[in-house]
């Protein structure tokens, strides 16, 4: 009789705990870059109001190295039970195309669970050039090919794609110059000693009485330079390069776990305080179904792929 009680109770004890709905305990999101970065700040933003809407700890852990695989890995090896997650930027879709030691399938190695924002960054030039707008811009760098110079940070991020694309379809030649962070390049363009660079929102309105703003990289353009027209707009039709983050979880989740998550999600983005603090920052709150997720990176991988081949770029 005490034996068959015990397993009762041990079987009470297993339903009551298989039915104790996501989450029971707190949830890390990993972020592949350092603190203080932006991809750092959207991430805190949106953990803040998940910790409220779901009633456990979302905690933001960063693992920065080896351009962002140290942090993914670590995500792609974990259980899928929805505990660990990933700040996922627009840049994994191309990070095999640049990257060597990606080894990883953004689209079969991880679980894709809701897109949460999407901002343009900003095409920058030298106020010492005779150019005026974007079509001056493109002109003059066509009539000294080889001449000018631009700036990169970081192989594989939205914004060294945005000037190679730029590159591509304006049918510019220049030197790349590369630098370890944004205010090395901004100074230089200010200066005059670098021709032009791509950079956030944030950082061209804060420097825009010292260069030229021509562009910015989205299809539209953004409602903090209203008067700044898009690249399509001033003379590339059809270039589009958005940066965007989303959350996504290692391979194998539970569809109802990632249902959680995702409702949660849209519930935080409609967050006025969570919309103010994006709009701030530059960015608009975004969010997306998985299976939409999915399909933003299945297309830009092959967005990325082509850039990569046009420009001769291989992993390194």
């Amino acid at each position: 009789m005490k034996k068959l009680l015990a397993i009762v109770t041990a079987c009470l004890s297993f339903a009551t705990h298989a039915a104790d709905p996501y989450p029971v305990k707190p949830v890390r999101i990993i972020v592949a870059s350092g603190p203080g970065s932006g991809d750092d700040f959207a991430t805190r933003v949106v953990a803040e109001r998940l910790s409220a809407i779901l009633g456990q700890p979302f905690v933001v852990e960063n693992r920065p190295g080896a351009g962002g695989v140290i942090g993914q890995t670590a995500v792609l090896k974990s259980a899928p039970d929805g505990y660990t997650l990933l700040l996922a930027g627009g840049s994994m879709a191309g990070a095999r195309f640049v990257n060597a030691a990606v080894t990883y399938d953004i689209v079969k190695d991880f679980t894709p669970v809701s897109l949460i924002e999407t901002s343009p960054f900003a095409l920058v030039a030298s106020a010492s050039l005779p150019a005026k707008d974007l079509k001056e811009f493109i002109a003059l760098a066509r009539s000294s090919p080889g001449k000018m110079t631009y700036g990169t940070i970081g192989a594989g991020q939205v914004p060294w794609w945005a000037v190679f694309l730029f590159n591509s379809m304006a049918g510019v030649t220049a030197i790349e110059v590369t630098y370890k962070d944004t205010a090395g390049a901004m100074t230089d363009v200010m200066t005059g000693r670098l021709d032009y660079f791509v950079t956030a929102l944030v950082s061209a309105i804060a420097s825009k009485d010292k260069l030229r703003v021509l562009a910015v990289t989205s299809a539209e353009r953004s409602a903090m330079l209203s008067d700044v027209p898009s690249m399509a707009e001033a003379g590339l039709p059809g270039y589009d390069m958005p940066a965007w983050r989303s959350i996504m979880g290692p391979a194998g989740m539970p569809p109802e776990v990632v249902a959680i998550l995702n409702k949660a999600i849209q519930q935080a983005l409609a967050s006025p305080d969570l919309r103010d603090r994006f709009a701030k920052a530059g960015s608009v709150p975004l969010g997306s179904t998985p299976a939409e997720l999915r399909k933003r990176y299945e297309h830009w991988m092959g967005i990325f792929e082509k850039i990569a081949k046009d420009a001769g770029v291989k992993p390194q």
